[in-house]
């Protein structure tokens, strides 16, 4: 098949990016495939961060075209000539944000009526920070689309409630695979300075739906029982971070804590996850999360709150634990359980066994049979 994959890419940072990037590398070895990138994905006076773009040898020299600026409908209409140019068979887009929907829908509406089938991957219908205009932007995504791919069962009951007609799949969340340590257990802790204790790792942009101040308070109530520790805590802050500091200070666990309020580059990254002992995210709400797929491509254990689609990744005892959401203290429980318990010394060799089903080439291979198959 032709396809065009149209998405934000390298050299943009992020997990949105970063996927779209073994989606297309993945799809290149079967397939004729061109990956429309953003020129501008987000005007300056909206991106809370302090950058969008990558740093170190993964933001280089990635084969895509970046004709589409997020607010230049002149640029959607080069989009919609770019793709029937490549005489595609399909389009495919990423839709995680409501502020796209009106380029993804003009680009979409314009490809259908030449003929081109439209596929939409999406990892979010409806935000975590929700506003009053969500549902408008995702009923014009689901208007616009032959064939959605939801990242997980939550967002596909969504899909559902919206648009019972529209034809869903249903898929997961791909490992990161371009996440491989050149270290050793021993030797990333060595490298950061650590030894034999307890390392506890949050990760991730820190929003108010992650739950951060969460984790801060169940780390507080376990700190006299939990031993020789330490957390860091790595992500850069899209609200307020100094209560964050406040917390930790006010919880008494500021001697083992780490909080980097930056986004740690894509080098470093494989450092934490190997040094770490468990990965715990307690999130409000989800519907799937990139980052539970960066601990399994580690082959490390995750601690998280059941909402959304987290549970999929988690076989309890097995690969980690789910907890209830909001439970500071059952949370914090939950962490002494799995460094007094059995089950963490096999759960490693768990994984190893378990991601091979949330690998890309398993994701590439159900959405290519779909395609085919219309």
């Amino acid at each position: 098949m032709r396809l065009s994959l149209i998405s934000v890419g390298p050299p943009y940072r992020g997990g949105i990016s970063d996927l779209s990037a073994l989606l297309y590398e993945e799809l290149s070895k079967n397939h004729q495939i061109q990956f429309v990138n953003y020129s501008r994905q987000y005007p300056a006076l909206l991106f809370p961060g302090k950058t969008e773009y990558k740093q170190g040898e993964l933001a280089s020299d990635f084969p895509s075209i970046r004709v589409i600026d997020s607010i230049n409908p002149i640029t959607w209409y080069r989009a919609v000539r770019k793709i029937r140019d490549f005489k595609s068979d399909w389009a495919i887009f990423r839709y995680w944000n409501p502020f796209f929907a009106p380029l993804i829908g003009f680009i979409a509406a314009r490809l259908r009526k030449q003929g081109i089938h439209v596929g939409i991957v999406v990892d979010n219908l409806i935000p975590h920070e929700k506003s009053l205009i969500d549902t408008v932007m995702a009923k014009r995504i689901l208007s616009n689309a032959d064939h959605i791919f939801p990242l997980s069962k939550a967002v596909s009951n969504d899909v559902k409630v919206l648009d019972p007609d529209v034809a869903v799949t249903t898929l997961f969340h791909p490992l990161y695979e371009i996440y491989k340590s050149k270290y050793s257990k021993a030797e990333a802790r060595k490298k950061l300075g650590l030894g034999q204790e307890h390392v506890i790792l949050y990760f991730g942009l820190i929003r108010p739906y992650k739950g951060l101040d969460i984790l801060i308070r169940a780390l507080g109530s376990i700190q006299e029982n939990l031993g020789k520790h330490k957390s860091f805590i790595l992500g850069e802050a899209y609200e307020d971070a100094q209560k964050y500091s406040d917390l930790i200070e006010s919880q008494g666990i500021s001697d083992s804590t780490t909080f980097r309020n930056e986004f740690v580059n894509d080098e470093e990254v494989p450092l934490y996850f190997a040094a770490c002992d468990v990965l715990v995210l307690p999130y409000r709400t989800a519907t799937q999360s990139g980052i539970v797929g960066i601990a399994l491509q580690m082959n490390r254990p995750v601690i998280v709150t059941d909402v959304g689609g987290l549970g999929e990744y988690v076989e309890s005892g097995a690969t980690g634990y789910l907890v209830e959401p909001e439970n500071p203290e059952r949370l914090g429980q939950t962490i002494l359980e799995f460094f007094k318990g059995n089950d963490r010394d096999t759960m490693p060799d768990n994984i190893e066994n378990f991601k091979t089903r949330f690998s890309i080439e398993h994701f590439c291979e159900e959405i290519t049979r779909v395609m085919q198959d219309e």
